[in-house]
């Protein structure tokens, strides 16, 4: 069984975190994720966060820093994951769904940290970190 590394970038802007959707998860019907993805062979570990928030969100982005390193493990499907996730800002681009994704239509939302409260989220460790800085703590 292999170890899946990610990377993944969280982009905080007006008070609101930019989430998007994943379909029939664990989590359930809908679980809103940080955008990132699987780090291809020969890809550094900052491109692949940049280019997969791209390929989520529309927006190009520029890396602050290190935001949270995060691990799901799953024994039963398997699954092993570690996931470095970057804080980032919104350099050009706009907001569209990601295209042509096997799952559906993915449109990105931005959330409040109340939002948040009322939606299935993951990884938490790293949103649960967002929604400290969103409360300003």
């Amino acid at each position: 069984m292999e170890i899946r590394l990610r990377a993944a970038l969280v982009v905080i802007e007006a008070g609101k975190i930019l989430l998007v959707p994943h379909y029939q998860t664990e989590g359930g019907e809908v679980q809103w994720t940080v955008p990132g993805g699987k780090i291809e062979f020969g890809e550094s570990i900052y491109t692949t966060a940049v280019r997969e928030f791209y390929e989520e969100t529309g927006f190009q982005t520029e890396i602050i820093g290190l935001f949270d390193v995060s691990e799901v493990i799953s024994a039963k499907r398997p699954y092993h994951s570690v996931t470095a996730t970057f804080l980032g800002k919104v350099i050009g681009g706009q907001i569209r769904p990601e295209s042509n994704h096997p799952f559906g239509i993915k449109i990105p939302q931005w959330f409040g940290a109340k939002e948040l409260n009322e939606v299935t989220y993951h990884p938490a460790q790293v949103i649960e970190k967002a929604i400290k800085l969103l409360a300003g703590e």
